[in-house]
């Protein structure tokens, strides 16, 4: 149960890697709402599904241009009722997430990743509105809290 005091080194393929399981998230969340919704409902489901498609293809290019293995997909991901008020604060949620690694992507050294994280970052905000989400005061972070929040110098 070793613990270091110093935090993790950041990496650019790391974080990559990070967004990338939050779309593959994303892709498989957003084709069950679409099979479990109608109307306004679907067709939002379905764009929202196609731009996750097309980051998640980004996102792994990205990673064997840098000899990386991209992640797979998981073979299944815990999915809500299919009642429209649990599918759409479901869709909210999935957007949330991929903000949060959107937003740790940004640290990145290489200008092309921060400029693909931060553009990445406020679609991810503008869809989660479209799903009823809220605006926080620090996208990505949790409970729009921002970096220092409830934190001493001492901590």
């Amino acid at each position: 149960m070793g613990s270091s005091s110093t935090p993790e080194e950041f990496s650019d393929t790391d974080a990559l890697q990070e967004a990338l399981r939050a779309e593959h998230a994303a892709v498989y969340g957003y084709g069950y709402i679409g099979a479990h919704s109608t109307g306004a409902g679907r067709e939002r489901s379905y764009t929202s599904l196609d731009a996750h498609r097309a980051q998640r293809d980004t996102l792994r290019d990205e990673l064997v241009e840098r000899n990386a293995t991209p992640v797979a997909g998981a073979s299944a991901y815990e999915l809500p009722d299919r009642d429209d008020a649990e599918l759409t604060a479901f869709a909210a949620q999935l957007e949330e997430q991929a903000e949060q690694t959107y937003l740790q992507l940004a640290a990145s050294a290489d200008p092309w990743l921060r400029d693909l994280a931060a553009r990445s970052l406020q679609e991810a905000v503008v869809r989660r509105l479209t799903w009823g989400g809220s605006v926080t005061a620090f996208p990505g972070f949790p409970d729009g809290e921002g970096p220092q929040a409830g934190k001493s110098e001492t901590d």
